[in-house]
Protein backbone atom coordinates (compact mmCIF):
# COMPACT_ATOMS: atom_id res chain seq x y z
CA UNK A 1 0.00 0.00 0.00
CA UNK A 2 1.53 3.55 -0.72
CA UNK A 3 1.61 6.11 1.79
CA UNK A 4 -0.80 9.05 1.20
CA UNK A 5 2.02 11.54 1.13
CA UNK A 6 -0.02 14.63 -0.67
CA UNK A 7 -0.11 16.79 2.64
CA UNK A 8 3.38 17.31 1.45
CA UNK A 9 2.13 19.23 -0.99
CA UNK A 10 1.25 22.10 1.04
CA UNK A 11 2.68 24.23 3.82
CA UNK A 12 2.69 22.84 7.24
CA UNK A 13 3.86 23.51 10.33
CA UNK A 14 6.39 20.72 10.98
CA UNK A 15 7.76 21.81 14.74
CA UNK A 16 4.11 21.17 16.43
CA UNK A 17 2.72 18.58 13.87
CA UNK A 18 2.82 16.09 16.36
CA UNK A 19 1.87 17.93 19.55
CA UNK A 20 -0.96 18.71 17.71
CA UNK A 21 -2.44 15.28 16.73
CA UNK A 22 -2.37 14.28 20.67
CA UNK A 23 -6.51 14.92 20.37
CA UNK A 24 -8.25 12.37 22.33
CA UNK A 25 -9.10 10.66 25.85
CA UNK A 26 -7.55 11.11 28.83
CA UNK A 27 -5.85 9.03 30.58
CA UNK A 28 -5.37 7.98 27.12
CA UNK A 29 -6.73 4.41 26.22
CA UNK A 30 -5.05 1.32 24.13
CA UNK A 31 -6.49 2.88 21.27
CA UNK A 32 -5.24 6.22 21.83
CA UNK A 33 -2.13 5.27 22.13
CA UNK A 34 -2.19 2.98 19.24
CA UNK A 35 -3.56 6.46 16.83
CA UNK A 36 -0.54 8.50 18.62
CA UNK A 37 2.05 5.70 17.53
CA UNK A 38 0.45 5.00 14.24
CA UNK A 39 0.60 9.17 13.61
CA UNK A 40 4.37 9.73 14.41
CA UNK A 41 5.37 6.45 12.40
CA UNK A 42 2.89 7.62 9.47
CA UNK A 43 4.70 10.98 9.41
CA UNK A 44 8.05 9.84 9.22
CA UNK A 45 6.94 7.46 6.72
CA UNK A 46 5.41 10.17 5.00
CA UNK A 47 9.01 12.29 4.41
CA UNK A 48 10.42 8.95 3.38
CA UNK A 49 7.99 7.85 0.58
CA UNK A 50 8.41 11.88 -0.42
CA UNK A 51 11.72 11.71 -1.10
CA UNK A 52 11.35 8.48 -3.00
CA UNK A 53 8.22 9.67 -5.09
CA UNK A 54 10.10 13.28 -5.81
CA UNK A 55 13.61 12.50 -5.38
CA UNK A 56 13.91 14.83 -2.97
CA UNK A 57 12.11 17.64 -3.49
CA UNK A 58 11.54 20.24 -0.58
CA UNK A 59 8.56 20.69 1.25
CA UNK A 60 7.64 24.15 2.73
CA UNK A 61 7.22 24.95 6.54
CA UNK A 62 4.87 28.17 7.85
CA UNK A 63 7.62 29.13 9.65
CA UNK A 64 10.19 28.69 7.76
CA UNK A 65 9.56 28.68 4.10
CA UNK A 66 10.93 26.22 1.63
CA UNK A 67 13.19 23.28 3.33
CA UNK A 68 14.68 19.76 2.28
CA UNK A 69 13.13 16.67 4.28
CA UNK A 70 16.65 16.74 6.37
CA UNK A 71 15.47 19.63 7.77
CA UNK A 72 12.27 18.59 8.51
CA UNK A 73 13.25 15.60 10.60
CA UNK A 74 15.59 18.11 12.58
CA UNK A 75 12.27 19.86 13.38
CA UNK A 76 10.51 16.87 14.46
CA UNK A 77 13.33 15.99 16.61
CA UNK A 78 12.33 17.96 19.99
CA UNK A 79 15.73 16.76 21.25
CA UNK A 80 18.46 14.52 20.35
CA UNK A 81 20.23 12.45 22.98
CA UNK A 82 23.62 10.68 21.84
CA UNK A 83 25.61 8.20 24.36
CA UNK A 84 29.29 8.12 24.08
CA UNK A 85 29.35 4.82 22.32
CA UNK A 86 26.73 5.45 19.68
CA UNK A 87 23.25 4.86 21.28
CA UNK A 88 20.61 7.15 20.32
CA UNK A 89 17.36 8.85 21.21
CA UNK A 90 15.03 11.30 19.52
CA UNK A 91 12.25 12.68 22.16
CA UNK A 92 9.33 13.63 19.06
CA UNK A 93 6.74 14.67 21.63
CA UNK A 94 7.54 16.25 25.01
CA UNK A 95 5.99 15.36 28.03
CA UNK A 96 3.22 17.77 29.03
CA UNK A 97 -0.29 18.40 30.78
CA UNK A 98 -2.46 15.68 29.51
CA UNK A 99 0.21 14.42 27.00
CA UNK A 100 2.08 11.29 25.88
CA UNK A 101 5.52 11.54 25.39
CA UNK A 102 7.38 10.08 22.41
CA UNK A 103 10.19 9.04 21.69
CA UNK A 104 11.92 6.89 19.40
CA UNK A 105 15.75 4.90 19.71
CA UNK A 106 18.05 2.33 18.73
CA UNK A 107 21.56 1.26 20.60
CA UNK A 108 24.80 -0.35 18.74
CA UNK A 109 26.54 -3.45 19.58
CA UNK A 110 30.27 -1.91 19.71
CA UNK A 111 31.36 1.59 19.41
CA UNK A 112 30.13 3.85 17.21
CA UNK A 113 28.51 1.19 15.01
CA UNK A 114 25.35 0.41 13.27
CA UNK A 115 22.12 1.22 14.61
CA UNK A 116 20.30 -1.94 16.33
CA UNK A 117 16.84 -2.88 17.83
CA UNK A 118 14.88 0.39 16.72
CA UNK A 119 12.11 1.12 19.08
CA UNK A 120 9.12 3.66 19.34
CA UNK A 121 8.32 4.24 23.30
CA UNK A 122 5.05 6.08 24.90
CA UNK A 123 4.92 7.00 28.02
CA UNK A 124 2.69 9.09 30.50
CA UNK A 125 2.20 9.21 34.23
CA UNK A 126 -1.25 8.75 35.43
CA UNK A 127 -2.19 9.04 39.07
CA UNK A 128 1.46 9.25 40.07
CA UNK A 129 2.28 6.31 37.86
CA UNK A 130 4.56 5.92 34.89
CA UNK A 131 2.71 4.01 32.05
CA UNK A 132 4.70 2.74 29.39
CA UNK A 133 4.28 1.19 25.87
CA UNK A 134 6.81 -0.17 23.77
CA UNK A 135 7.01 -0.60 20.29
CA UNK A 136 9.67 -2.77 17.80
CA UNK A 137 10.38 -0.55 14.13
CA UNK A 138 11.62 -1.75 11.31
CA UNK A 139 15.62 -2.50 11.38
CA UNK A 140 16.29 -0.68 8.40
CA UNK A 141 13.40 1.58 7.65
CA UNK A 142 12.14 5.27 7.71
CA UNK A 143 12.76 5.20 11.65
CA UNK A 144 15.49 3.85 11.80
CA UNK A 145 17.32 6.09 9.02
CA UNK A 146 15.45 9.11 10.81
CA UNK A 147 17.65 7.73 13.76
CA UNK A 148 20.87 7.62 11.94
CA UNK A 149 20.81 11.10 10.08
CA UNK A 150 20.09 12.78 13.70
CA UNK A 151 22.87 10.85 14.86
CA UNK A 152 25.50 12.16 12.04
CA UNK A 153 24.06 15.87 12.82
CA UNK A 154 24.75 15.44 16.35
CA UNK A 155 28.29 14.37 15.62
CA UNK A 156 28.67 17.14 13.12
CA UNK A 157 27.24 19.91 14.69
CA UNK A 158 23.79 20.31 12.67
CA UNK A 159 21.47 20.30 15.09
CA UNK A 160 20.15 22.47 17.07
CA UNK A 161 17.74 21.12 20.22
CA UNK A 162 14.95 23.62 20.06
CA UNK A 163 12.74 23.16 22.84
Amino acid sequence: MALDHAFLRTPQDFSSMLIDMQEGSWPPDEADVIRIAQGCSMLIECLDAWESATHGKNVFDVARGEICTAEVRRLLAREVALSYEGDVAVLLVPPGDERVRVEIRADVDEYQGLLRRPEMVLDWEQDGKQHQHYISLKPKGPHWYMLSQLRDDMKEGRLVNQL
